[in-house]
């Protein structure tokens, strides 16, 4: 709906009002969107979650732990 002829004509409160509803049209935009990127946030946080990434997550701080430990012990005896 094209609301600057709905305007025309009227008086300074029907303007107002006018004004408004582009507002509010417009919050209503604003928070449709962040509500569709809330829902893709979750999405992907979800898509985290799973099983194999939770497993292979866990698998690959291990091996970061035993590298480091490697790494710690190499330096140690070289230090000796």
């Amino acid at each position: 709906m094209n609301s600057s002829s709905l305007t025309v004509g009227r008086t300074r409160s029907g303007q107002a009002s006018a004004l408004s509803a582009q507002a509010l049209q417009s919050r209503e935009r604003v928070a449709r969107r962040a509500g569709l990127a809330l829902l893709a946030w979750s999405r992907r946080q979800d898509q985290r979650r799973t099983h194999e990434a939770v497993r292979l997550r866990r698998e690959t701080q291990m091996l970061a732990a035993r590298v480091r430990e490697d790494a710690f012990q190499r330096v140690a005896l070289r230090t000796r």
